[in-house]
């Protein structure tokens, strides 16, 4: 309540005290914020002309009078053009230099130049960090010594040799140290040297996204070669082809895997995957912290259902081994996910880390102009123009670059945007940056990611698909197109510059909204905050009772036996699901009056569950004039959204403007 009465009470008097300074205000040290500058009293609207040309000319500002008769027409059509002519048009301005520089000395030049409007109001410098190593594990066979030295590793981080120690010897870790600081190492000796030995052990990885598991996949694939031993490593996800899968059941000694592919093509067929199961010696999760919300609910269940077939089916009790970089509670997190009684706390990082600068970008203010000019109220220019301006910067100049945006949309938008600039200022380098995103086939996304390891690319506009600690080479430099929704993510993002301890350059650029504006007014709030923790309920009935119509179906439920993987409502949410219809006991034979088997209307109940909703039951939206499904709905939305879209369908449909009111629950 301190920060927010320390707003202003009115939009101008926040401008006239704290936005517009000199170009040397903000800019003129390490560490400064906006409210630690005082403003520059004789620029402050005396510059507001220029500010509002460069606002016209980037397509966001427009002219305090408008001509009259048919000249003023066409000039109101004009300023009217759409946000991409006016970058066209703006891109004339923009600098031409392609000299390399360094992640310091970029931040340098925008002060000087593309942020010499004010834009930049806090620069927060992370220092560096020195490596501590220490010797190999004793106990590794010489075979994986010198697989290690084949590819240049003769001693390890602190935390990996640790991390390696504690799994060979069978206790459950999870390593909670910084993004780019070798955990792979951490998991893939262990498995390795355990897999080697004994010639039926099996691991399975599961990963967050199909882009982790063919990064992951590299890699394992380069330890292979050099360790001179024959194991099937191979991928069982979504792109896996159908022809492929026998065999990878039949062969594969390691196998990645994802959430969804686990929930619905493996446990449901677990007899499939019998070889696999009944030797499992290690289970590695990595990027633990994605695994939050609707999805971590769901992937903690579905942890337990393996778990529960695993040791129930197959007798094999495996090792666990989590990885993760931003979560302020990764032990208890891991715990509750996987439902362990105990697991080992690794997060003393050894990694080496090189200094990264941090810049607050807020774009520049203008007079929007209202009905009157009593009416004219402050607006920023467009956040996009501004990081298209950013991004072609850092591919000029050599540093290769993502660019986090939220949405599919805007990567598309800041990918054309600047790459009309880079047809004015860098014609050559048009070609040199694309999108990654979700919605491309397999292929497509493969060639991206092997073009922006390579160097290729040097640069992408990315949505949180690249979040995740994908290793795509050396990156110099991140955008943050907005604030992530979480100080976690935003730090997740950042870490994927500066790999292999170089140094590095994060910017976030403002949007005009209020949470924005406030790290933007109070950037310690953002920098020295720690990191949100990770929640997991297992326990949410909801999603407990789709879970465990999915374990049912896979192994008879008994109360008795397995409270110890569900929990305490076991009882309570199986009654539900006898009432329902979905499980009953069979009276005839040994204990089976305890034991309950599926009886559900669907097929696999797993294929009627998405992972990443609360909820089952849903209602569909369908336009019966031509049977057409239009969407789908949660229970808990349909009343709400579903009066909406009828409405809006209606004015659709009679294609008339309608006025009209709309009354729910009290609320019009």
């Amino acid at each position: 309540m301190d920060d927010l009465s320390a707003m202003p009470s009115s939009p101008q008097s926040d401008i006239a005290s704290k936005y517009f300074y000199s170009s040397s205000g903000p800019c003129s040290g390490t560490g400064r914020s906006a409210e630690d500058t005082p403003p520059c009293q004789s620029s402050s609207f005396g510059s507001s002309r220029k500010r509002k040309k460069a606002c016209e000319e980037n397509g966001n500002g427009s002219p305090e009078t408008l001509p009259s008769g048919e000249n003023g027409t066409a000039e109101k059509q004009k300023r009217n053009m759409s946000k991409k002519s006016g970058v066209a048009k703006s891109a004339a301005t923009a600098c031409h230099g392609t000299h390399p520089l360094e992640p310091a000395e970029m931040a340098e030049h925008l002060k000087q130049g593309l942020g010499k409007e004010g834009q930049i109001v806090h620069i927060q410098e992370i220092p560096s960090r020195e490596a501590s190593f220490t010797e190999l594990p004793c106990h590794l066979s010489g075979a994986m010594r010198e697989a290690l030295a084949s590819i240049g590793i003769s001693r390890l981080y602190s935390h990996q040799s640790q991390a390696i120690e504690s799994s060979i010897s069978g206790r459950h870790i999870v390593v909670a140290t910084s993004t780019s600081s070798g955990k792979s190492l951490c998991y893939n000796i262990p498995v390795l040297e355990s897999l080697s030995q004994d010639l039926m052990a099996c691991a399975l990885y599961i990963f967050p996204t199909k882009a982790l598991a063919q990064d992951q996949l590299r890699t394992l694939l380069e330890m292979k070669n050099v360790f001179h031993i024959d194991i099937d490593v191979k991928i069982y996800d979504g792109d896996t082809p159908r022809e492929d899968r026998l065999w990878i059941r039949n062969n594969a000694r390691l196998l990645i895997t994802n959430p969804d592919m686990l929930h619905v093509s493996i446990l449901p067929y677990h007899g499939q995957f019998q070889r696999i199961l009944s030797n499992l010696r290690y289970i590695v999760i990595d990027e633990a912290h994605s695994y939050k919300g609707a999805f971590g609910c769901h992937t903690a269940l579905i942890i337990r259902r393996l778990k529960r077939i695993c040791s129930d089916v197959y007798g094999s009790h495996p090792t666990f081994i989590f990885c993760t970089a931003t979560s302020a509670n990764p032990c208890e997190h891991v715990m509750e996910l996987a439902n362990l009684d105990e697991v080992e706390l690794i997060q003393n990082d050894g990694s080496p880390c090189g200094s990264k600068y941090f810049l607050l970008w807020n774009p520049p203010l203008y007079m929007a102009d209202g009905s009157s000019k009593a009416s004219s109220v402050p607006r920023r220019s467009s956040s996009i123009v501004e990081v298209s301006y950013l991004f072609a910067e850092m591919v000029q100049h050599g540093l290769r670059c993502i660019a986090f945006c939220k949405t599919r949309k805007l990567c598309e938008l800041v990918l054309a945007y600047t790459r009309e600039i880079l047809q004015e200022s860098a014609k050559g380098l048009v070609d040199s940056i694309c999108v990654y995103r979700a919605g491309y086939i397999a292929e497509d996304r493969r060639k991206i990611e092997a073009d922006l390891f390579g160097g290729k690319l040097r640069g992408v506009a990315a949505t949180n698909a690249l979040e995740l600690g994908i290793d795509v080479g050396h990156i110099d430099a991140t955008l943050h197109l907005g604030f992530p929704g979480s100080i976690a993510s935003l730090w997740q993002q950042a870490g994927r510059s500066g790999r292999r301890a170089k140094e590095s350059l994060a910017i976030y650029v403002a949007f005009e909204g209020p949470l924005d504006q406030y790290f933007m007014k109070f950037p310690h709030k953002l920098f020295d905050k720690p990191i949100e923790h990770c929640h997991v309920d297992s326990r949410n009935l909801k999603v407990l009772g789709q879970q465990l119509a999915c374990a049912a179906y896979e192994h008879p439920l008994c109360l008795k036996y397995d409270e110890h993987y569900f929990g305490s409502s076991l009882d309570s949410a199986m009654t539900t699901l006898k009432d329902k219809g979905y499980i009953i006991n069979n009276p005839s034979g040994a204990l089976s009056s305890s034991m309950w088997n599926y009886i559900g209307p669907e097929r696999s109940p797993s294929q009627a569950v998405s992972i990443r909703a609360i909820e089952h039951d849903k209602y569909k939206v369908i336009d019966k004039l031509n049977n057409r499904l239009l969407e789908e709905i949660e229970e808990s939305k349909a009343f709400f959204q579903g009066s909406l879209n009828i409405f809006l369908l209606l004015a659709k449909l009679t294609d008339k403007l309608m006025d009209f009111q709309i009354t729910i629950k009290g609320f019009k």
